[in-house]
């Protein structure tokens, strides 16, 4: 791949306005963008071209971003592909974990920051682009040393014809030292050097033959000369290849990062009474790989601090959720249900003073009275008053004896202790929806004639268990795999773990139990709950 040539960057999402937002924020790097509408597609595309990246989406029908990894990571071209996942569902630490553990590079969670995720993509797009020519470069080089080795063997045959095996190994070192770019040396069997190339005098700037034994070592950096003499010392008792990085002093005083390697030459039989070598400077290699690891260390840290954030704002959007519709709630009974009310009254008087029009205006009022009891059946689903008034207690009594009346489902309640104690308005809340959701679920799905609720408070803890005697759940959800729980039961678990709690769902066969255990923040008066929160009347 030249350095012009244009990266192949796979774009997967089932979404085709997503597809067209990536493309619009990606156009910039005049690279070649390819949109893939589903699993099946992105994979034809992966076979039929060679694919530096593949930016894709999570969720996706028939086969998830997840498996698709997975299909990818099993082909041998595609082991290296950097693959970025983009979600705007599966968020927690354990959907990073599935994503990490699938080989992916990144995992950006949405809304996300074009010019982020732009700078992302060009940092992977460059390395892969300077990997191929790497790997381009090591076929040239490998088939350029497949030649000299060629030739050399064809020049030490000539020479083993002459008998003179001692100038032809002189011929040949002097060759390689002719023409290599890097530092040559050699070593006697114990490990003092006895040669090196003028290359290394001219970089050091070091006095001929003044390195030679352990001399050269005052040229290496001091921070590395304990590691790299262990490891010489080390190689040399078990006559095994020897290699090491380290940083040699320029004649100008600069440090630069060199790797040396050299092979033991053994005798007819089997002493070593030679190493031969080379020291090749791979300095720009290594700031390379140390802005790499210092990107990537800035792209976690930024993902930490973007998904703390994430956590935060979803609880203050659960609060004001919350306060939004305690106002919705009062406004519908203080005011819709007050002049449904007031009507309703005028047409009591109506039929006071016209008995003619008795039927006309009874019907008006029943239909006022249906229309009364709706909109506090609504306001109270909103959000109950007798949660701010009486306490969360008698708030889910209320409810649960309406959807029994309702639903047909025979649901038992219990509360422990009978005295059950006031908590935070915003805990009361949170435990009341997430019964309502848990059997909203029972009413909806599970095909139940059974349910119970039971609230417990006992030490340092506080325990909600709704049991259902319905069909059951599915295995997935039992796992709890982020992938399969829904809005509501994902709401459920968000809800638990702002008040650092845990949600659990076990099967109860029939049926299947969902329990919270959230910390007890302690006992707070009525008055203190009444202080906190807008008064509600109980319509």
């Amino acid at each position: 791949m030249s350095p012009k040539e244009k990266v192949n960057i796979l774009m997967v999402d089932d979404q085709p306005g997503k597809l067209l937002s990536y493309q619009a924020i990606l156009e910039e790097l005049n690279e070649n963008l390819i949109k893939a509408a589903s699993a099946r597609e992105a994979l034809d595309s992966l076979l039929k071209q060679d694919v530096g990246i593949v930016l894709m989406d999570v969720s996706m029908p028939d086969m998830d971003g997840f498996e698709l990894a997975d299909l990818i990571r099993q082909h041998p071209r595609f082991q290296n592909t950097a693959i970025i996942f983009i979600s705007a569902v599966h968020l927690t630490a354990h959907d990073l974990q599935r994503g990490y553990a699938r080989g992916a590079v990144d995992y950006i969670s949405v809304p996300f920051d074009p010019e982020l995720l732009r700078a992302k993509v060009a940092v992977f797009a460059e390395l892969y682009r300077r990997t191929r020519q790497l790997e381009t470069l090591n076929k040239d080089l490998e088939a350029r040393v497949s030649e000299r080795t060629a030739a050399l063997e064809d020049h030490s045959r000539n020479l083993k014809l002459l008998n003179d095996e001692l100038l032809m190994r002189n011929q040949q070192l002097d060759a390689i030292v002719a023409t290599a770019p890097d530092i040559i040396f050699s070593s006697e069997a114990g490990g003092d050097r006895d040669f090196l190339s003028e290359r290394f005098y001219e970089y050091t700037g070091a006095a001929p033959n003044s390195a030679q034994g352990m001399g050269w070592m005052q040229y290496v950096h001091p921070d590395d000369r304990e590691q790299i003499e262990s490891q010489w010392q080390s190689c040399l008792k078990d006559a095994e290849p020897y290699e090491s990085e380290y940083r040699l002093r320029s004649r100008s005083g600069e440090y630069r990062w060199f790797r040396a390697r050299a092979m033991p030459v053994r005798n007819s039989v089997g002493v070593v009474t030679k190493w031969y070598g080379t020291c090749g400077d791979i300095h720009d290699h290594k700031l390379l790989e140390e802005a790499i690891r210092k990107d990537a260390a800035s792209l976690e840290r930024t993902v930490r601090i973007r998904t703390e954030a994430l956590r935060k704002l979803s609880g203050r959007l659960m609060t004001l959720q919350e306060e939004e519709r305690r106002r919705i709630a009062r406004e519908l009974h203080d005011s819709v249900g007050q002049e449904l009310a007031a009507a309703k009254m005028h047409l009591d008087r109506v039929t006071l003073a016209d008995p003619e029009r008795e039927s006309i205006t009874s019907e008006a009022v029943d239909s006022l009275k249906r229309a009364i009891q709706q909109v506090r059946t609504i306001s109270h689903l909103l959000y109950p008053p007798l949660l701010d008034e009486v306490g969360l207690v008698s708030a889910l009594r209320w409810y649960l004896e309406g959807l029994t009346a309702r639903s047909g489902i025979k649901i038992s309640f219990c509360a422990m202790p009978e005295r059950f104690p006031r908590l935070p308005r915003e805990m009361e809340a949170a435990i009341f929806r997430m019964i309502q959701e848990s059997m909203t679920n029972v009413y909806r799905h599970s095909e139940a004639t059974e349910g119970s609720v039971l609230l417990t408070q006992a030490g340092d803890s506080i325990s909600v268990q709704v049991v259902d005697n319905g069909r059951g759940v599915s295995d997935e959800i039992l796992r709890m795999d982020a992938s399969a729980l829904g809005v509501g039961l994902g709401g459920m678990k968000q809800r638990v773990e702002e008040f650092n709690g845990k949600l659990r769902i076990a099967a109860t066969s029939p049926g299947t139990m969902i329990e919270a255990v959230l910390p007890f923040p302690g006992v707070l008066n009525d008055m203190t709950i009444r202080e906190s929160a807008p008064m509600a009347r109980i319509g």
